[in-house]
Parts: C-alpha cells; sequence; structure tokens
C-alpha cells in the first residue's frame, strides 16, 4: 500500500477518473491517528464555447489579459473554469499581486465543484477500512484525507486501489463535446514519449535534472515548491508526472511517502517563464513551483500540454482548428527553445548595450513564436489510478517505477531548511493557508471541572505517567499438569471441597489478573465514542459489542485451557495502571461463598464496573463455566450505560483430548437509550472442532434492524461492514514467542504479573503480584510453591473460623454492596468513594488496617 503524509490543519486528495461500468477498490489505514475521510464526485463540466477555444491560447502579443477569480485559479475574462485547463496559461506580474488566499476546506470543496458520494467521517487509527464504490457512468473521484481539524499533529496513511471494469462496458460518448480517455492510449503515449525524448536529447544533460524511467511513463526531477506560510521561500521537493494516467505526485527528497497529487489533466497551469514559475491550481489546492534552469522549466511546460492535448481525440483537435507543433514542421518549437538560449547566452557576455537591447527584442520575437506553438490548448481529461494490484509507493506510483535520486545530485540552488518532523506546524504543503480550520469547542469538546487534587477518586492519578519497561519473565515450563483423573482417582470417597488442587494444575495467575485481562482490547471502546453517528448505523454499539467478546480471545491458545488461574483469598486485591491505554483498574474478592470478585476501571472519558461470581458444573467430559453478573459501562460526556454478561463457556475433553473452551449461545449488549446488540456464536458440530466464528446484528429502540453488523472470529479478528464497506476494527494481540510453553499467554497476560517503576513501593500489601505461592511458581519451584499455598489457604481457614466464632462477617475495604437482595452474588458491588478509598490510600501509603494475607 501507497504511504501518504498529511500535515496538520491540511488535507490530501488522491484522485481516480474511473469508466463506464467499473468498480473502485480501495483500502485505507490510518497509522497511529485518527483522520477524517470523505469520497466525492466531480461534476461533469461540458464546455459550451469549445469553438472559441483558439482565441484564449497564450500566443503573443495577442494574448488574452489573465485574471484570478475567487477560487485562486487563473482565468480569462468573463469564462467559467473549465475554458481555462486545457493549455499552460501565461501569466503576468499582476497576478502575484492579485492572488487571493481561501480559508477553509468545505468552501474549497465548493469552488472544487464537487458532490458528496459518501462520508466516512473519522477512521479511527490502526484499523483496515476496505471499500468499493460501483459507477455506472464515467467520472472523476476525489479521495479526500482531512486533517484540517488537528492543530498541531500530522498523519500517516495507507492508501490502495484498483479499477475493476465489468464485463459489459458501456459505449456512451457525450456528442456535443470530445470523448475524454481515461488513460493515454498507446499511441498518444508514444506520440508525447517521442517529442518529451527529442526535448531532451537538444539539450546538455548537465543543463537539465530531467530523469526518464525505463519504461516511458513517467517525468521526473527536482522542483522548488513554496511553502505554506508566508515570507519561508521555497524548498526542493521530488516531483513525479506520470503520463499516461496524467497525474502530478511529489515526495521529499530520498522518501518514498507522498505528500500531494494533482490531477494535471483537469488542473489550471499557469507559467512565467522569466521566473521558471509554475502555478498548479486543481481547484481544492494551489501548487507554486520554480525550475531549477530554463530547460527543466521548458520540458516541464511542453510536456504539461502535450499531455492535456493528448487526453483529446486528435480529429477533433484537427476539426477545431488546433494548431499541433509536430504539423508545422517537426521540432519546430525545439529548435526555438535552442536558439532562444544561445541569444540569451550572447546577451549576458556583450558589454555593447545597444548590441544588448537588440538581442532582447529579438529574444522577445522568439518567446513569441515559442508561446504560439507552445501554448496550445486541448480538452481537459482527468487522472485515473493504476490498475494494478495493491502497491507499495516505495515501487510504483500511479502505474509507474520511481526512481529516487540522491539530493546530492541537484545543484543546491536554494538552502533547504530541516522540516523532517511531520508533526511540526512548519511544513511545506502549498495550500495556501486553506485548511486553517479552529477545532470544534462545540459536541466534542468536554467541560473542565475544577477538582480537589488531593482527592484521587475525582481524577486518574497517578495518570497521566511516562511508558514503562515490561519484560517477558513468563518462563518456558515444561513440566505437564498433574491429570485431572489421576487426581480424582486418588481422592476417592474423600470430601473434595476441602481438598486443595494441586499447584501446578494452576496459571502463575489469580482470577483477579484474569478478570483484568478483559481490558487488553479497552481501545475499542475510545474508538467507539469517537464515532459520530449521524445515521444511526450502529456502529457505536457495535464495537461495543465487540469489546465485550474481545476478552474471550484470551483462551485461543488452547494450552490456556489446561491450567486454571489461582483462586485469590477473601480480600486479596489486584491493581492495573496502563499508561499507554490510559485506564486504572482495582478490583477485589469480597466474598469467599460464593465467590465474589468486585472490578471498578477509569478512563477518561467512560468507567467499567463488574462483580462477576464464576461457577462451574461437569458434564462429564465437558464443564460449563458461567460468569454470573453484569458489566456496566458508563459514558461519562452523556451518562450513556451499556450492561451485558459474559457469555457461557464449555471447557471440553476435560478427562481426554486436547482442551478447549468455545462460547454458546448468544449475548446481548443494551444501551440505556435503546439500542442493542446481539452476538450470535456459531454452532460447532460434534466432529468439526472449535466453533470460532461469531455475527453482530444492531437494533434500535424500536427493534428496527440497522445497517452495520459485524462479522468475524473471536480468535483471529473483528470486522465491521455494510454493503459496500469493510472496517478491520477489532485484531487479537500478539502471543509470547513459544506460547505454548508459556502457559498459551499472550503478551498483555504476561505482562500482568510485573511489578512495573508504577507499582513499585506502592501496591496494596493484599497485592495478588505479592503472594509468596505465585511469586514461587514463576520461579518453577513446584514444591515451595505447594507448600505456601497450602499454608496460606489454611491461614484463611482459620481466619474464617474465628469471625463464625465472634459473629463477624468479612467487609470489604474497596467496594461495597447496593440492591434488594442481600445475596453477595446479586445486585452490585460498587466501589467506595472517600478518604479510604483505594486510590487515596494509595497515595498516602495508608494500608494499615489492610488483612495480613501472608
Amino acid at each position: 500500500m501507497e504511504t501518504l503524509e498529511v500535515h496538520s490543519k491540511d488535507f490530501l486528495i488522491k484522485w481516480v477518473n474511473v469508466p463506464d461500468n467499473s468498480i473502485i477498490d480501495w483500502q485505507v489505514k490510518p497509522l497511529k491517528k485518527s483522520i477524517n475521510f470523505s469520497i466525492y464526485k466531480k461534476n461533469e463540466v461540458l464546455d459550451e464555447n469549445f469553438e472559441d477555444k483558439e482565441r484564449f491560447t497564450f500566443n503573443g502579443s495577442n494574448a488574452s489579459s489573465a485574471t484570478v477569480n475567487s477560487t485562486n485559479s487563473l482565468q480569462p475574462p468573463s469564462r467559467n473554469r473549465s475554458n481555462s485547463v486545457s493549455s499552460v496559461n501565461k501569466i503576468t506580474e499582476s497576478f502575484y499581486k492579485t492572488k487571493s488566499r481561501s480559508a477553509t476546506l468545505t468552501s474549497n470543496i465548493n469552488n472544487g465543484d464537487l458532490t458528496l458520494i459518501k462520508n466516512y467521517n473519522k477512521l479511527i487509527s490502526n484499523e483496515l477500512v476496505h471499500g468499493k464504490l460501483e459507477v455506472s457512468k464515467a467520472g472523476v473521484y476525489a479521495f479526500i484525507f482531512d486533517n484540517s481539524f488537528s492543530k498541531t499533529i500530522g498523519k500517516k496513511i495507507l492508501f490502495s486501489s484498483k479499477i475493476i471494469e465489468k464485463e459489459t462496458r458501456s459505449s456512451h460518448s457525450p456528442t456535443t463535446m470530445p470523448s475524454i480517455q481515461a488513460t493515454l492510449t498507446e499511441a498518444s503515449l508514444d506520440a508525447v514519449n517521442t517529442k518529451l525524448d527529442r526535448k531532451l536529447r537538444i539539450n546538455d544533460p548537465k543543463e537539465t535534472n530531467i530523469m526518464r524511467p525505463k519504461n516511458g511513463e513517467l517525468l521526473q526531477s527536482i522542483l522548488l515548491k513554496k511553502r505554506r506560510k508566508k515570507l519561508q521561500g521555497f524548498v526542493k521537493r521530488y516531483f513525479v508526472l506520470n503520463l499516461k494516467y496524467g497525474t502530478l505526485s511529489y515526495f521529499r527528497v530520498n522518501d518514498s511517502k507522498l505528500r500531494g497529487q494533482m490531477p494535471i489533466t483537469q488542473s489550471i497551469i499557469s507559467a512565467n517563464v522569466k521566473r521558471l514559475e509554475i502555478i498548479v491550481d486543481s481547484g481544492m489546492e494551489i501548487w507554486d513551483l520554480k525550475a531549477l534552469n530554463k530547460n527543466d522549466f521548458d520540458i516541464w511546460v511542453d510536456t504539461f500540454n502535450s499531455i492535456k492535448k493528448s487526453h483529446f481525440n486528435d480529429t477533433d483537435d484537427k476539426k477545431e482548428g488546433f494548431v499541433d507543433e509536430e504539423s508545422v514542421g517537426g521540432s519546430t518549437v525545439d529548435e526555438l527553445h535552442a536558439i532562444n538560449r544561445k541569444i540569451n547566452d550572447l546577451m549576458e557576455t556583450s558589454q555593447d548595450q545597444q548590441t544588448r537591447a537588440g538581442l532582447e527584442s529579438l529574444s522577445s520575437d522568439v518567446e513569441k513564436l515559442i508561446g504560439r506553438f507552445s501554448y496550445n490548448k486541448s480538452f481537459d481529461a482527468f487522472s485515473v489510478f493504476s490498475n494494478n494490484e495493491f502497491f507499495d509507493a516505495k515501487e510504483i506510483i500511479d502505474g509507474g517505477v520511481v526512481e529516487l535520486p540522491d539530493e546530492d545530485d541537484y545543484e543546491d540552488v536554494f538552502e533547504e531548511e530541516d522540516d523532517s518532523s511531520l508533526d511540526s506546524d512548519d511544513d511545506d504543503d502549498d495550500r495556501n493557508d486553506l485548511s486553517i480550520i479552529k477545532e470544534s469547542d462545540s459536541v466534542n469538546e468536554e467541560i473542565t471541572k475544577e477538582v480537589d487534587e488531593e482527592d484521587n477518586d475525582n481524577n486518574l492519578s497517578p495518570l497521566p505517567l511516562e511508558s514503562v519497561s515490561r519484560p517477558n519473565t513468563i518462563p518456558e515450563w515444561t513440566l505437564p499438569p498433574t491429570s485431572i483423573l489421576a487426581f480424582f482417582r486418588k481422592n476417592v470417597g474423600k470430601d473434595l471441597t476441602s481438598i486443595s488442587m494441586p499447584v501446578d494444575m494452576n496459571e502463575p495467575v489469580t482470577i483477579l489478573q484474569k478478570y483484568a485481562e478483559l481490558l487488553e482490547y479497552c481501545d475499542l471502546i475510545d474508538n467507539a465514542l469517537e464515532i459520530e453517528d449521524y445515521q444511526n448505523s450502529g456502529e457505536k454499539i457495535l464495537r461495543i459489542a465487540a469489546f465485550a467478546v474481545s476478552g474471550l480471545s484470551s483462551v485461543r491458545e488452547k494450552e490456556r485451557n489446561v491450567r486454571k488461574p489461582f483462586n485469590p483469598l477473601l480480600g486479596e486485591t489486584f491493581e492495573l495502571i496502563r499508561e499507554d491505554k490510559g485506564i486504572r483498574l482495582i478490583s477485589e474478592k469480597v466474598c469467599h461463598r460464593p465467590p465474589v470478585f468486585a472490578t471498578f476501571v477509569e478512563a477518561e472519558n467512560w468507567t467499567l464496573s463488574f462483580s462477576l461470581s464464576p461457577s462451574q458444573k461437569f458434564w462429564g467430559k465437558t464443564a460449563e463455566i458461567n460468569n454470573k453478573g453484569n458489566l456496566k459501562l458508563t459514558i461519562k460526556s452523556t451518562g450513556e450505560v451499556y450492561t451485558w454478561q459474559q457469555p457461557t463457556s464449555m471447557l471440553k475433553n476435560i478427562i481426554a483430548g486436547e482442551k478447549y473452551t468455545e462460547p454458546v449461545g448468544a449475548m446481548t449488549i443494551k444501551s440505556s437509550k435503546g439500542d442493542k446488540a446481539v452476538v450470535e456464536f456459531a454452532k460447532g458440530g460434534m466432529f468439526s472442532g472449535r466453533s470460532e466464528e461469531l455475527s453482530i446484528e444492531a437494533f434500535d429502540a424500536r427493534k428496527k434492524k440497522l445497517t452495520y453488523s459485524v462479522f468475524g472470529k473471536w480468535t483471529e479478528s473483528l470486522t465491521l461492514k455494510t454493503n459496500t464497506t469493510e472496517k478491520l476494527i477489532w485484531e487479537c494481540g500478539e502471543m509470547l514467542p513459544n506460547a505454548k510453553k508459556r502457559f498459551g499467554f499472550t503478551k498483555f497476560a504476561s505482562e500482568l504479573v510485573l511489578v512495573t517503576d508504577i507499582e513499585k513501593d506502592k501496591l496494596a500489601p493484599t497485592d495478588s503480584r505479592l503472594r509468596p505461592d505465585l511469586k514461587a511458581y514463576l520461579k518453577a519451584d513446584i514444591e515451595s510453591a505447594e507448600s505456601l499455598k497450602n499454608k496460606l489457604e489454611e491461614d484463611q481457614r482459620t481466619r474464617r473460623k474465628e469471625n463464625e466464632t465472634a459473629g463477624k462477617d468479612h467487609q470489604p475495604l474497596f467496594f461495597h454492596h447496593v440492591g434488594q437482595d442481600s445475596a453477595p452474588d446479586s445486585g452490585e458491588w460498587v466501589y467506595t468513594r472517600g478518604e479510604k478509598s483505594y486510590w487515596n490510600r494509595r497515595a498516602n501509603g495508608d494500608w494499615d488496617d489492610l488483612l495480613e494475607l501472608w
């Protein structure tokens, strides 16, 4: 895929010309940061005064005077924009005094005469969006990447496209105008190349910077490009003109990331030979360019004219009275350029003022002749994307190979400023300040509230934090777990509730840490909140539903189903602070029988709370696993609440065979506004192995099915789909190297056992990471881990008996129960705020009254 760069307060356009009955197959993937994306169609412009074109050709002293209209476009007087795009226009010095600046992207879209096809609004970072646009009638389309909302941060995007032509092609061609070519025909391309090669041959190679690839489709060289900000001058950039597709693209020197593209055949191009300056105006943006020397200038201008003319039927050219430089003497224009260079050389060396004046007059006459033959008009066509498969910009740009030169090959005419930082606002894109748009301060701007800095419940303390290192400390494990069947046989006739399970049947995390794994993909929530679902397509709640099922992927490696987590002691806690995800989590075992584990998670824009009570039922070779309790996601800005329950899972092949877990049935995610999403897990056959596929449908408050849906596998990825668009909204996370020998852990799961610089000397003494048996287990000291585990469990029994004797109930420290039913596994366990809350205690090191668990 091609890499695009879009600067802050800026936008970038990719253009495509599509023939009749075709499909544009495109892909977009923003990297690290989101970007706005939309597709527009260029309105068809019919030239009603086609027969009068020649009178507007700039061919010497009788050339019409040029003016600038409100769209920043150079135009002949009283003519619409379409009449000035068919050739390179000659500009006067007055142009530089009257050139105006546009203010917004919206105004440029209006001036660019575009019709909106589809506005995708914000594309989420690192999500691959794939779409297909069916085109029945030929036209030109603009793919617009808008970063004007970002004041300081530039964006990178991966983009690719291809045109798929249907079997049946329409032969419709308007009779009121010449036929437009989607691309240059082979004959036209050969003709353009022949002219261009001849121009290059008559020039001294040392006097030109033009490069030509072997395939003959590209013209490449360094040009100077004016920076966006005033008084910053010009900077060297590498330009590539695709002759076949009529697109001009530019890059930094020695860099393959595309920074801009213009459709030459539908742009107004104006040239000033004295300044060696070329102005390219697409109606959406303006590039102010300068050639490094006169030879380069002549070649670029002549090639622009040739491309514009070649997109026009030759027979119609002659019928309408166009002057073809090939028909009036072969290389006449080339010879005139050579003569004019010699005249200019004589002018520079001549010491006689009268001689210099005569040579200057002669040079002016020669320039008029050049203008007569060179600045011819031809009807404008449009560029088209490559029909190749998806490509990388390092290899191909619009169908041709790019040979990026070394900057040292060019004379350093202008001192180039260091603008290597994409995030810098000091960039070179000549958008003429048209994208300086203030960020919205209405719907998406959160109201800043005054908070008590000492109350850590009202902020995310200790966040924000610098990134910390989280190395892998999970050892490779060669010891198989004790056979469940052998364990049962060994304890026949005994009360299994009073028997401790062997430690080697555990994995090195507790249930509290296991539940924290549900937060591995919490960025799905953040992404959902970025969606502005104007048409109520269901995208927002579907993304929430994707988060709800993403936690299932933690057991996708079947090795993960061989062992169970450590059972926390009553009063045991676990905290998780992830500076990279912007969340903090606190959980506590609040009840032993039935076991209940309360969790509260906070982020900048949302909170998540749940108090789950796991249970198992054995059915011979299969175990049914349930987690009683609701998960409640609350959106801070709107108060909207989403609720759901964990799906039922089946653990299969307990006694013999490969163990695996699969979700069954359905789960429903409900919004307090009435919308809901229903997840259906595919049913597996008796001999089909694990069932992994799922689908998610969204419904509004009236039970009407919404347009978007989600499909995929809970073990791999989930894709948001409509009839024409697909968004890859979730992919499962990275596994540890050699994961089968490391308990089947993901990288995220392995990081839950670490005590990083964030937790060092800050953890509550009841935190799972401080369990002595678990620490011994991580060192593969099975004997010590077994002994310590038995002691901890026996101490817990002693504390429970003492409480029963004293008539006391265990009182959780960081959660309290809410609900009419007093049963601990019903109602809701709510995080306790105030002076003795967990995060306030943590900030103050106030752990004196905690249970001494080990």
